[in-house]
């Protein structure tokens, strides 16, 4: 089961019982009024927890006004010049309630912290990073599928994979003797210059020799060539691997994402970093 992507009063929605919520991925700023309505009704007919938006600020009186509240905000995220919010409203309440509060909690105070993205005992990988090509998709499909019980997305599935491929987004991947074993993604948006690094899988065998760093330091310098001005990401709070990753190479906490995500066979809390390239 997956969720559908759609386009409404031109805004680009993602919705389904899948992630049991409404993501609303690209605002119509022309239209956020009629967007709100049309999402609202999305959501109670269908009974969705949770409506998740991605915002620029200036837009952010009109949902604070319609029971919106803050969960997350990245400094300079619109073309580095206005800052993105990450808005949400729940329709249910049980949907709201933070769960694994001591799992997630010490996030925003560990922010600042010094942390190391991989175990500096085990070594680094001198293993070059490639960039996917569409031969590779049903590889690539297998890894995915070995490591999440469930994504927000189809990413097992290499149509999908091929799809996003051709839609202009590179994936990355470092290769062993056994073939791929370490994955990830940068999903480039040019208009906002910002770059989402993702669906970052590594093989277990293979963690902790560098393998996730090599990707995401190759891929920032990567997309910088486009004139990126802000990388993200969304990772799974619950995971402290993915958040140190973030956090030892430069980026900065923007907050938590309450009950948002199906990943890995589960609702999850997803927490946001950020760093201007």
């Amino acid at each position: 089961m997956t969720d559908k992507i759609e386009t409404i009063n031109g805004s680009v929605i993602q919705h389904g019982h899948h992630n049991d919520r409404i993501y609303l991925m690209r605002l119509n700023p022309c239209d956020v009024a009629g967007t709100l309505a049309t999402v609202t009704k999305l959501a109670e007919s269908n009974g969705y927890g949770k409506v998740f938006a991605r915002i620029p600020l200036d837009t952010w009186p009109v949902f604070k006004s319609a029971g919106y509240h803050k969960e997350a905000v990245i400094p300079g995220f619109y073309r580095g010049q206005s800052d993105g919010l990450f808005v949400a409203r729940y329709f249910s309440v049980q949907r709201q309630v933070l769960s694994n509060v001591k799992t997630v909690a010490h996030l925003p105070g560990e922010r600042n912290q010094a942390a190391p993205a991989d175990n500096p005992a085990t070594g680094r990988t001198s293993l070059p990073v490639e960039m996917c090509t569409l031969a590779d998709t049903i590889e690539m499909g297998s890894v995915f599928q070995q490591i999440f019980d469930s994504y927000p997305f189809p990413i097992c599935d290499p149509a999908y994979l091929q799809q996003a491929m051709a839609g202009g987004v590179p994936y990355y991947c470092i290769r062993t003797g056994d073939g791929i074993t370490a994955l990830a993604a940068a999903e480039i948006d040019r208009e906002c210059q910002t770059v989402e690094m993702t669906d970052f899988a590594i093989l277990p065998a293979w963690r902790k020799y560098g393998m996730a760093t090599a990707l995401l330091r190759h891929m920032e310098k990567e997309t910088c060539k486009f004139g990126i001005k802000t990388a993200y990401t969304i990772a799974r709070a619950a995971s402290p691997g993915i958040n140190r990753l973030f956090q030892g190479n430069g980026y900065q906490y923007a907050g938590l994402l309450i009950n948002n995500t199906q990943i890995s066979g589960r609702i999850q809390s997803m927490s946001v970093w950020y760093k201007q390239l």
